[in-house]
Order: structure tokens, then sequence, then C-alpha cells
């Protein structure tokens, strides 16, 4: 058939090609978000949810870097709960939330969205709280890896003043609970402390 003939000449013609030609060919042909993702994220599929709720424009370039970082450790997709009158980068899909909402409501939102994706685990990250580093995250994902199941955190951090990480199987909880719900569910399922490289 056409079809056949078509694709043995196709074998055919990637067997006489150079190497550089054919690497470059495998890259024009691979979609860029899968040859930009890190092995960890390929490995263990993992997303993150930027809580934005509370933050005003001045705050609009550090949540744009924050969400920037999270997708350079492998976080795909990553969102961002803000308010509506908040104008943001377009690093990120974007949540609207109720100006002064709770941190509670910007989870459920942000983690409705993510219910639809291959995440086995989200990052959820307050952009008031101390910025991690690049270094710190990976270590972040790399006990999550190790510890599936449990939430993973830094250490000697509040659960709600840091970067942790939250494993897919506890998000209906956590959204169910109300007001204080990271805690009960921390409590129930334990947390995993992480060392955060010096600053």
């Amino acid at each position: 058939s056409k079809t056949s003939r078509r694709g043995s000449r196709q074998r055919r013609w990637h067997r006489y090609l150079p190497w550089g030609m054919l690497s470059r060919h495998a890259a024009r042909t691979t979609p860029a978000e899968h040859r930009a993702r890190p092995m960890t994220a390929r490995v263990f599929p993992f997303a993150a949810l930027v809580l934005a709720h509370d933050a005003a424009e001045a705050d609009a370039s550090r949540i744009g870097e924050l969400a920037r970082t999270v997708a350079e450790v492998g976080a795909v997709p990553v969102m961002v709960a803000a308010p509506f009158e908040l104008e943001l980068p377009s690093a990120a899909r974007l949540v609207r939330t109720r100006a002064g909402g709770s941190a509670i409501a910007a989870i459920r939102f942000g983690m409705a969205q993510l219910t639809n994706t291959v995440a086995r685990a989200a990052i959820v990250a307050y952009h008031g709280a101390e910025q991690k580093s690049l270094v710190d995250l990976l270590a972040l994902v790399d006990a999550a890896k190790r510890s599936e199941g449990a939430i993973v955190a830094f250490e000697d951090a509040a659960l709600d003043q840091s970067a942790l990480l939250v494993p897919r199987d506890a998000w209906l909880e956590l959204v169910t609970l109300g007001e204080g719900g990271l805690d009960a569910v921390a409590a129930r399922r334990g947390v995993v402390r992480v060392a955060a490289a010096p600053s």
C-alpha cells in the first residue's frame, strides 16, 4: 500500500542520515514541552499550585518568579490561584479567586484544575513565604518519590508558610476539611521533613 511504501522509504532515509542530522530531526519531531521536562518529572509527574489569593499588584513579579522556578523543577502544569484584579506573567495557568479570600478556597480552586492531569503529587507554595531555590525544591520532589503517601515539607517551616509537596490521594482530603485542613491531613498522613540549603 502507499502508506507502507512511504513508511519504508522513511526508515531507509533515517538509516543513511548523518548522526547530527538525525538528532536534529528527532528534536524537531519531539514535542517541545516533553523535551524541556527534566527526567524527574517524566518518572514522577507532578504539578504545582502557587497560592496568591491575597496578593497585590506589587507582588506580581515575585509570583511570576516563583511560577518559573517550580516549572524549571519539572512541575506540569503550574497553576496560580490569584484574584481577578491581579495581572500576572503568562508563565503559568491562572485560576481566579475572590480578592482577600481564604487559602483553603484557593487550594480548592487550584486542586480542581489539577484533577484531570496525570500528576501524582503537587507542590503547593504560598507566594508570601520565603522563596526556595531550585535545588531545595528538587530535594522536596526527591523525598516525595521515596515517601509516596506522605506530605513532604521543609524542616522548621510551618506548613502554610512554605513550599510543600502533597500526594494526589490527599487532595480530596485537603479540600474537604476546610480551614486547618492542611494540619489535619498532615497529622493523619505524617510529614517527611527535608533540609533546605543554608541561605
